[in-house]
C-alpha cells in the first residue's frame, strides 16, 4: 500500500539514520554483529520458538508462512509483482510456486457452464 511504503521510506530515511545507522534493510539483527537478518535466520527463529513452546506443527515451517502471507495478499487484490517484491522475489516464476491454486476460492468465483445442447453421444465437430 502506498502510506504503508512511504511510512517505511521515512522510517528508514530518518528514524534509522537518527540512531546511527544506514543499512537499507527494514529488519536487522538485535544482536552483535551488527547488519541485516541473513535469508535463513528467519527459518531459525520460528523453529526455536515452535521449539521453545512445545509445539507439535509437523508440516509448518517457514515456506508454509510464506505461502500463508502471499495468498492472503492475492484474495485482497494486491497484485503478484507487489507480492513478489515482499516476499524479495527477482522472478514472477518465484512468486507464483507461493501462489498455488487455492481450489476452495476457485469454487467461490467459478461460473457455471452452460447446457450445450448437445445430445449424448454426439459430436462437438
Amino acid at each position: 500500500m502506498p502510506q504503508t511504503l512511504r511510512i517505511l521510506r521515512d522510517y528508514l530515511a530518518h528514524e534509522r539514520r537518527a540512531h546511527g545507522t544506514e543499512d537499507p534493510e527494514l529488519f536487522l539483527r538485535a544482536r552483535c554483529p551488527r547488519g541485516p537478518i541473513e535469508r535463513w535466520a528467519i527459518g531459525d527463529i520460528f523453529k526455536k520458538r515452535v521449539r521453545e513452546a512445545k509445539l507439535d506443527l509437523p508440516g509448518h515451517n517457514v515456506y508454509r508462512l510464506r505461502h500463508t502471507f502471499a495468498m492472503r495478499l492475492l484474495t485482497r487484490g494486491v497484485g503478484v509483482k507487489a507480492i513478489g517484491d515482499l516476499l524479495g522475489h527477482h522472478s514472477l516464476d518465484s512468486t507464483c510456486t507461493y501462489l498455488r491454486l487455492d481450489i476452495d476460492m476457485l469454487r467461490g468465483v467459478a461460473l457455471e457452464v452452460p447446457e450445450l445442447g448437445l445430445r449424448q453421444g454426439a459430436s462437438h465437430a
